[in-house]
């Protein structure tokens, strides 16, 4: 009885402990989940692309956030024209924002 009700509420712990270091409405990491990870390298945006325009899965994220990202997408670069949901890797460099060695 007790080892059911242990592997029923197992995933249920792994969930809960997914993506502490990244609060709602922000970009990059507020603390390194490993000890010399680069917070810098670790944005992370997810956003939806459909017909009728970007759907951010963050509704927190700030304007200015949104409008870069909005910016990358009109470029029609090669491999984000499809309508589908995008997990968008941004890396920081001197104040710079960048995915896909694309700057935004």
């Amino acid at each position: 009885m007790r080892i059911s009700l242990l592997i029923l509420f197992f995933p249920i712990l792994l969930l809960s402990q997914t993506n502490r270091s990244r609060s709602k409405g922000h970009v990059f990491k507020s603390r390194p989940d490993t000890p010399y990870e680069n917070i810098n390298n670790s944005g992370l945006v997810v956003v939806k692309k459909g017909v009728y325009g970007l759907t951010f899965e963050d509704r927190q994220l700030p304007e200015s956030t949104k409008k870069r990202v909005e910016s990358f997408f009109k470029r029609r670069l090669n491999g984000y024209t499809e309508l589908k949901t995008y997990h968008l890797n941004i890396y920081k460099r001197q104040d710079k924002w960048y995915i896909d060695t694309t700057e935004i």
